[in-house]
């Protein structure tokens, strides 16, 4: 279930929907997903599947609230905030949900960040903070209205988001590569399909089979992904998957060498984007070059179901560059009071 508590400003109306453990209404859950379709930039992290998978298993104590806010009825914008006392953060781990965003209707930034903080001029709070905001328009508007209204505000780039616009041919977009790249690009695919069988396989239902593989090849790639993959991410990452399974965007591609499975990706197909979520290759065999192919095959494919951007998410690893990506800036926004 969830609580509800509103209030009208100007020709807006705002709620705080309050998510816990229960099952919420599933015409809410139907304008969550409609709003998704209608903002200006790919918002997997805040649909509800993604959103609450992470509430359930790593903050299930905390106060979850939506901050639903319509116009004549229609929902615009939603920003989802964790309550802590005084202080509000946008929800989502910033480990977990490589940038945040606030989910707002295209073109209705402004009005309905002006009308969420003409409502928590009404509350009590002391400290508003957005951890990984990759939208140059929402820190912009934020900021702008904060600054109007006489908060303080620090904002400091964290991270990045390489994100590459795909053309309509692979070959358009190998040509597209800067020259050094493009070669190697070329170099490692001749070597490896010429050193053996190789295949890449897309699985949009993957077993368990299939997602322990995906593990492995994660734990082979270095310490440092193996420490991450905790029994509690594994976990997340089950959860995930079965609920992209079930919505038809989940990706979980394979590079097969002489019939041994020596790279893997996980990635979101959603709306218009892939969305590289995480990565793993068999590190012994690193000069197959085969974490690289893998990612490379995975663009081919994007390319050729139409998607508009490959999306490497956040990270500045060299190969999202080798590959053609151009990074959004990510910054963290404090907002607190003077």
């Amino acid at each position: 279930m969830f609580e509800r508590s509103g209030d009208s400003i100007l020709n807006l109306n705002i709620e705080e929907v309050v998510l816990n453990k229960k099952p919420i209404d599933a015409s809410f859950i139907g304008e969550w997903d409609e709003l998704l379709n209608r903002v200006d930039s790919s918002c997997m992290f805040f649909s509800y599947w993604f959103l609450t998978s992470w509430h359930q298993l790593f903050s299930p104590d905390s106060e979850l609230v939506n901050f639903a806010i319509r116009k004549n009825n229609r929902l615009v914008g939603m920003i989802p905030l964790i309550k802590d006392g005084s202080g509000l953060t946008l929800a989502g781990d910033p480990e977990l949900f490589d940038y945040q965003q606030l989910i707002i209707e295209k073109d209705m930034e402004r009005e309905v960040i002006n009308t969420f903080f003409d409502y928590l001029s009404q509350k009590d709070w002391k400290v508003l903070e957005f951890p990984s905001v990759a939208s140059n328009l929402q820190k912009n508007v934020l900021m702008e209205i904060a600054d109007q209204r006489g908060y303080s505000i620090k904002a400091e780039q964290v991270s990045v988001c390489p994100i590459l616009d795909l053309p309509n041919s692979w070959d358009v977009y190998v040509s597209s590569l800067r020259k050094k790249y493009r070669h190697e690009l070329r170099r490692k695919i001749r070597r490896i399909e010429s050193t053996g069988d190789v295949s890449h396989i897309s699985i949009n239902s993957p077993s368990d089979t299939d997602i322990n593989e995906f593990f492995r090849l994660m734990r082979l790639t270095s310490d440092a992904k193996s420490a991450f993959l905790k029994p509690s991410i594994e976990e997340f990452f089950r959860l995930l998957i079965r609920n992209a399974s079930e919505r038809n965007c989940v990706n979980l591609s394979f590079l097969e060498f002489n019939t041994k499975r020596v790279a893997g990706c996980l990635l979101f197909d959603y709306q218009n984007d892939f969305m590289l979520y995480n990565s793993g290759y068999d590190s012994s065999n690193r000069q197959l070059g085969a974490g690289l192919i893998n990612k490379a095959y995975a663009i081919k494919e994007a390319i050729e179901v139409g998607r508009s951007r490959f999306n490497f998410l956040k990270g500045s690893e060299r190969y999202k560059y080798e590959l053609g990506g151009i990074d959004t800036p990510i910054h963290n926004i404090l907002i607190s009071k003077k």
